[in-house]
């Protein structure tokens, strides 16, 4: 892993995809390398930090190294995701180990923000991405990803952000369609949102610690996803 040559992110994607998921198949294929990087996030406290519960999914981060712009983490679905239009901090390369994605790909739009109406974001396009399946996202792009079920794993290949925040709107609601208020936080996920509701992603840098620590996830929790992946083949 120390000998993976930096990357330069301010290059085309459509130039570095290929070496991206080059990387990526090659580490998710080494089982017992990723079953090494899994375990051993726990006992760095600067990965271990990364590690995150979170509303629908939980995310392991296996190796950073943004000197050469390359941070590689797990992404695992605990729950079925709604349709949220969002854009980056970073670009990436995904790769799909496990179950699937409804991909949606919005119009580009010269602003989106909170004044931004749910019916300006116009899909331009719509396909699935499945196991085995790799895509390269610009920081600039904005799409969907959700989870349709639990169990969806992806492995995951981003640069350096760029931005300090990132917008996400709801096109379909979450738990109920009236928006259950969030303490006027739009820097937060809420737990319930109807449709058209608006936050924004931010870097840890911008989270209180309450909120890192809430997102903390536990070592009873890795435990648990060693054991699932196994069980899913993947380990």
């Amino acid at each position: 892993m120390a000998d993976l040559a930096s990357i330069d992110w301010e290059r085309p994607l459509t130039e570095l995809h290929d070496n991206n998921a080059k990387i990526l198949r090659r580490l998710s294929s080494d089982k017992t390398l990723l079953r090494r990087l899994i375990v051993g996030a726990r006992d760095d406290e600067y990965l271990w930090a990364k590690c995150e519960e979170d509303i629908v999914e939980d995310k392991i981060v296996l190796w950073d190294n943004l000197d050469n712009g390359i941070r590689i983490r797990l992404r695992m679905s605990t729950r079925p995701q709604q349709r949220l239009a969002h854009s980056h901090r970073f670009s990436f390369t995904n790769l799909v180990m496990r179950g699937q994605y409804i991909h949606w790909h919005y119009d580009k739009l010269d602003s989106f923000n909170e004044t931004t109406k749910l019916e300006d974001v116009v899909t331009s396009a719509q396909h699935v991405d499945r196991h085995g399946d790799i895509f390269s996202i610009h920081h600039e792009a904005m799409h969907s990803t959700p989870f349709p079920d639990f169990g969806t794993v992806s492995l995951v290949l981003r640069g350096n952000p760029v931005k300090d925040r990132a917008p996400v709107m709801f096109k379909e609601p979450r738990g109920r369609a009236e928006f259950i208020a969030q303490g006027g936080d739009l820097e937060v996920e809420p737990d319930h949102a109807r449709e058209g509701a608006f936050f924004w992603r931010v870097g840890e840098d911008r989270e209180s610690t309450q909120r890192r620590a809430e997102r903390q996830m536990s070592p009873a929790k890795l435990d648990y996803w060693v054991e699932t992946l196994e069980r899913f083949g993947l380990l």
